[in-house]
């Protein structure tokens, strides 16, 4: 710092310099407690990524799901066609009546509205998925459907999970654990710091004076002093007491926040793993019901050929299958859902 004084023909300098020599590690708490925060920022935005991540797996196979539907929706409508056919064919000939025709037409008819509904459904998951990819439009992302789903789940096997195994792994990996470990060492460092208030601090403080008179020669004189000094904070108005609990509270409320961070982790496991094993059963029985409804629909179109029974029958049948179908597709995106679900429970980044 300088001033400069001038009255008439006298003139007066001083400079002066103030450099903190040692503190007791507040400076040094400090940094390192920046360093502790900005690694939690770090893992905040790998859980951020992980969490787009799962977002954008979920909305792909939502999409893929929507293609599997789309194909069941045509086939069903074939299926639909092929009856009206040979109503009509009945009923001219005048083995049937005309209410196999309107059952026939009205089955058709459902199944496009179906389609319909189908083809929409695909539009919306594209909207979702262009949505967290940030892209302008669907146009800019090429999607190739999956192979029909009895191909899709050829050599398919159930996974050999172990919830133990799954536990630990989370806990190590979750960016969430790391966070809050992250922000508890940076408080107890802010703690450290609130305590070291009643330390002093040791300075190297230094003058330089000069005065000039160009009519008293007297007055000319130049001054430096130099000095290490130790400085206390004498009285706080209790600041520092009121700082420690604010910093005892912060980090009480962090550790609170890990076990309860823990314990969410440890449910999302385990909820997963279930969801994933409750998927593997679903996809297995549904491609036994998908079997025995098809062999039910066939055994229904021989015997409506024959004359053994009417088109309710046969359109029954073909209900069943064209459920039994759509909900092996809904099992199998289900369970890679479960899966990305559980990968990201995990730790999983991609």
């Amino acid at each position: 710092a300088g001033t400069k004084l001038n009255d008439n023909s006298v003139t007066g300098y001083t400079l002066s310099a103030s450099q903190l020599l040692y503190d007791f590690g507040r400076t040094s708490n400090q940094i390192e407690s920046a360093k502790k925060s900005l690694e939690a920022s770090s893992f905040e935005t790998i859980e951020n990524i992980s969490s787009t991540v799962l977002n954008t797996k979920k909305a792909y196979y939502n999409i893929l799901n929507n293609y599997q539907q789309i194909s069941l929706a045509k086939e069903s409508i074939k299926i639909d066609e092929l009856h009206l056919e040979q109503a009509d064919n009945y009923f001219n000939a005048g083995v049937r009546t005309l209410i196999d025709v309107t059952d026939a037409k009205l089955q058709l008819s459902n199944s496009k509205l179906s389609l319909v509904q189908s083809e929409y459904s695909l539009k919306n998951a594209k909207t979702n998925l262009i949505s967290i990819l940030g892209v302008q439009n669907s146009d800019e992302i090429e999607i190739k459907e999956d192979a029909e789903i009895k191909t899709a789940l050829k050599g398919f096997e159930r996974n050999n999970l172990n919830l133990e195994e799954l536990l630990k792994t989370g806990l190590e990996n979750r960016a969430e654990i790391k966070v809050f470990e992250k922000q508890i060492e940076a408080s107890k460092l802010q703690l450290d710091n609130t305590k070291k208030e009643y330390y002093p601090t040791l300075d190297l403080q230094a003058t330089h004076s000069d005065k000039n008179s160009d009519e008293i020669a007297n007055i000319d004189t130049q001054q430096t002093t130099a000095g290490v000094y130790l400085k206390w904070n004498l009285y706080t108005g209790n600041s520092t007491e009121h700082n420690k609990k604010i910093a005892l509270v912060d980090l009480s409320s962090l550790k609170q926040q890990l076990v309860q961070q823990k314990l969410q982790i440890k449910e999302d496991i385990t909820n997963a793993y279930l969801q994933v094993k409750e998927n593997e059963e679903n996809i297995r029985i549904g491609v036994l019901n998908l079997k025995l409804s098809a062999d039910k629909l066939d055994l229904a179109n021989q015997r409506y050929k024959a004359g053994l029974n009417d088109l309710i029958e046969v359109s029954d049948s073909k209900l069943a299958y064209t459920q039994a179908k759509s909900q092996l597709i809904n099992s199998y995106y289900n369970y890679l859902n479960s899966k990305a679900t559980l990968d990201y429970a995990i730790g999983v980044i991609y």
